[in-house]
């Protein structure tokens, strides 16, 4: 069971990189990009050599010096906790304390990679150990060395967890769920860590637990899986998050567009869209043809007049500056397309149309749109219009 989940997450992993190399040339201009993606290889080369055949493989390939492969994944564990280190601190920390906890992370990474280096010689290198088992074991001399890296990890999560506590400076939606997926994920780890401490120095005072830390029948999986899952969401979501929430959005208004939409139809600018198979072209395509049509068939019906008119009535309904423009425009296109519809003249003050909210990007275009489009759909005053009422005129 261990070795499979081992394995899913590996294959996780592997993915994420991947996908994570797709953002590299953006993230290498940033420090805290740098550091994410860092973080991601090594947390990836960790689960790697923890692999049984890959480790063994690695072990072969170096000369089978003793345990060499896994003070390399160590080192890569103590990396993967220094760059996620940074990358907290600088998206989180407040500007005066950054320098300060910089220089406290890069400190405590390259004294515990002194003392790890020195661990390893009085303690798997002495004995000759091909690995340290997931039993662990009863040597002086191994406990030093484990507590090394176990601890340097322990400070830096908790640590991790202390910068982003106190801070709550990130503006970036995005970045701020997954620095949030990533203080989470530490949490797990953190509790991993001090249940391994705890085991390998019980062991070493010479009791024997009734099941194995880590390996093929350890429980380490039980921490690792969730937090490992909780880390590549954190790592990732600030590159796709805006991506799915952007298609999302796009979709939404796709289809919030339609009462607009199909209320332009009989003015005959809809055109056939049998070709147009991507959803981003397709809702291009309606938001193109709605002010295709605002400018060109309903133009000389579109009344500045009936704008105000409109406007003035929502304010006086309790709507806000903004809601009363977007139906005072829906109101205008109503009465448009009912004066196109029914073969009426141009309105009296058509050499002056009405001035309609433009935006300067195709996404707040939409969103000014579909805002327009579900007053079109919902408003009375709308209907009003639509039907020919004016205010103080009735039927």
């Amino acid at each position: 069971m261990a070795s499979t989940v081992h394995f899913i997450a590996l294959v996780t992993i592997a993915v994420a990189v991947v996908y994570r190399a797709t953002t590299w040339r953006e993230d290498r201009r940033t420090p805290a990009g740098r550091a994410l993606s860092l973080t991601m290889v090594h947390l990836f080369i960790v689960y790697l050599l923890g692999w049984a055949p890959f480790y063994w493989l690695v072990y072969d390939v170096l000369g089978q010096v003793p345990s060499l492969p896994q003070v390399i994944q160590h080192i890569a564990w103590m990396a993967m906790s220094f760059h996620a280190h940074l990358f907290v601190i600088r998206v989180s920390a407040p500007a005066g304390h950054l320098r300060r906890r910089l220089r406290f992370g890069r400190a405590l990474f390259a004294t515990a990679l002194l003392l790890l280096l020195i661990g390893y010689v009085i303690g798997p290198l002495r004995l000759g150990l091909p690995i340290v088992g997931p039993s662990g074991t009863r040597d002086p001399g191994v406990l030093v060395y484990d507590l090394i890296w176990e601890t340097h990890n322990i400070v830096v999560l908790v640590d991790v967890l202390l910068v982003r506590w106190r801070s709550r400076t990130i503006e970036r939606t995005f970045l701020r769920v997954g620095v949030r997926f990533m203080g989470a994920g530490c949490l797990i780890w953190l509790v991993m860590l001090i249940h391994k401490v705890a085991y390998q120095t019980i062991v070493s005072l010479g009791h024997t637990l009734p099941y194995e830390e880590n390996g093929v029948h350890g429980i380490q999986f039980l921490f690792s899986a969730p937090g490992v899952c909780l880390l590549v969401i954190g790592m990732t979501i600030p590159s796709w998050g805006p991506r799915v929430a952007r298609y999302r959005r796009r979709l939404l208004a796709y289809h919030q567009l339609t009462p607009l939409w199909e209320a332009l139809r009989p003015v005959g600018t809809a055109t056939p869209v049998v070709a147009l198979r991507d959803r981003n072209s397709r809702l291009r395509h309606r938001v193109i043809g709605i002010r295709d049509a605002l400018i060109g068939p309903l133009r000389n019906h579109l009344s500045d007049t009936t704008l105000h008119l409109a406007r003035e009535q929502a304010l006086r309904s309790g709507l806000t500056e903004g809601d009363a423009q977007a139906v005072a425009e829906a109101a205008v296109i109503a009465a448009a397309v009912a004066a196109h519809t029914s073969g009426k003249p141009a309105t009296a003050d058509a050499g002056r149309p009405p001035d309609l909210r433009r935006a300067q990007d195709f996404d707040s275009e939409t969103a000014w749109l579909v805002k327009v489009s579900r007053a079109y759909r919902r408003s009375p005053i709308v209907r009003a219009w639509s039907d020919g009422l004016r205010p103080g005129h009735p039927r």
